[in-house]
């Protein structure tokens, strides 16, 4: 008993009644169950933090890598900034093309739809998007392509599309213009004007026009300097020339 109290502090030492404690053997074996429990939790927490440390792997090689990173994210950011700068100087550039590209492609555009609406339409206004108007003799209000007739609409920008060949590829770079069942909305009138305005231009460059129609075959009856060829005849030829 005088060991026991030789380790209590010097004041306010306890009684050995006091030093006992007072709950149960069963209160004290919950207790002790209980804290053997957060005991076990703790452990595994811990387990489960150094894991995940180690996962990390090790610190120098992350600080490293993170530097790497660093360096590789500015060395994007300056080439986005140098992206950025010349894309705006290429909009820039565009928008002066555009500017001086368009009244030109107008006036182009403009004698040709003349000839093609046999001399109807007399102006061509052309936005800095391209989007044509076309302004009829005697109407001072020019009309979008929306508000025209489906031939009409297809007159104007078969125009402005032989505009562009004339102004991007001129006679001396004579490139061949192939055109899709361009005249399939034209009435008879209109297409029989726009095959003799490609009939004009077939005299500088190369004009292949693909169509399913008869008219066009019909049209070019007569004519020595338009040459018709029928895939299906020669499809037909192939087949004998492959039994022979």
């Amino acid at each position: 008993c005088e060991a026991l109290e030789s380790t209590l502090p010097a004041s306010g030492a306890l009684s050995p009644e006091e030093a006992l404690p007072t709950e149960s053997p069963k209160a004290l074996q919950e207790q002790l169950d209980r804290t053997e429990q957060e005991l076990a939790a703790s452990r595994r927490a811990l387990a489960l933090l150094q894991g995940q440390l180690q996962s990390l792997g090790d610190p120098t090689a992350l600080a490293e890598r993170r530097e790497a990173l660093t360096e590789r994210r500015e060395t994007l950011r300056r080439e986005y900034e140098a992206l950025a700068l010349a894309l705006e100087e290429l909009e820039g550039a565009n928008r002066d093309l555009q500017s001086r590209f368009s009244p030109a492609l107008g006036a182009e555009a403009a004698q040709l739809f003349a000839r093609l609406t046999d001399g109807r339409y007399r102006r061509v206004l052309l936005d800095r998007d391209f989007t044509a108007q076309a302004e009829r003799e005697g109407d001072p209000i020019p009309r979008s392509a929306v508000l025209l007739s489906q031939g009409a609409a297809d007159q104007l920008y078969l125009a402005v599309r032989l505009a562009i060949c004339h102004l991007v590829l001129p006679a001396e770079q004579a490139a061949p213009l192939v055109l899709d069942d361009a005249l399939v909305s034209f009435d008879d009138r209109r297409m029989a004007l726009a095959l003799e305005v490609l009939r004009e231009e077939a005299k500088n460059r190369q004009v292949l026009l693909f169509t399913c129609q008869e008219r066009e075959l019909l049209w070019a009856r007569g004519r020595e300097d338009v040459h018709v060829l029928s895939l299906a005849e020669e499809r037909t030829n192939g087949k004998e020339n492959e039994n022979d």
